[in-house]
């Protein structure tokens, strides 16, 4: 069966109908190759955007689980707090945590201009080099809400604002208290 295959296509390369067979398979081969140079491009685009949002996702769950954990710290403390009784506490945050690393900063002086070059100090431990971290700066809570059994009560709604306030350091106008439902 391959042999007769191989035999009627050897028959059908000959002469000038054969030769532009080849010529045109030559030109569509080409035409392939140099297309394939553009594939690349566009897989690692969508390569690079599958990695954007992975780590939106990531930054998404980790201000989802500062949150929760600062939640979970208020309702714990809110709690303790004379005429409060059972509390739910839910956080609004804004933004990302955000890593600052320590800079050094040169200063050369020449003639009459200064010029100032910032570099990242690098620090070397069994891990490898890696950027000194300076602080974490934790993403802004934007507002909070705070229902428990005790805020029909003005006083109790009083001390809880004014914990949120000091834990947090947001304004009173970012803090609701209110009663559970009966």
């Amino acid at each position: 069966m391959w042999k007769q295959l191989l035999e009627r296509l050897k028959g059908s390369l000959k002469g000038e109908r054969g030769v532009r067979l080849v010529v045109i398979l030559g030109v569509a081969g080409l035409a392939l190759i140099l297309l394939s140079g553009f594939l690349p491009e566009k897989e690692k685009q969508a390569e690079e955007s599958a990695a954007a949002e992975l780590s939106s996702f990531d930054t998404s769950a980790e201000l989802q689980g500062y949150c929760h954990t600062l939640e979970e710290r208020l309702v714990t403390i809110l709690e303790q707090i004379d005429g409060v009784g059972r509390c739910q506490v839910m956080l609004t945050a804004t933004g990302t945590a955000e890593t600052v690393y320590a800079q050094d900063e040169e200063e050369d002086q020449a003639d009459s201009r200064t010029q100032s070059q910032r570099k990242c100090v690098i620090v070397s431990d069994s891990d490898g080099e890696r950027p000194l971290v300076q602080q974490i700066v934790s993403p802004e809570i934007s507002g909070v809400i705070v229902v428990c059994s005790g805020a029909s009560s003005s006083v109790v709604q009083e001390r809880v604002t004014n914990a949120v306030q000091a834990v947090l350091d947001i304004s009173a106008s970012r803090i609701c208290v209110v009663p559970t439902q009966k």
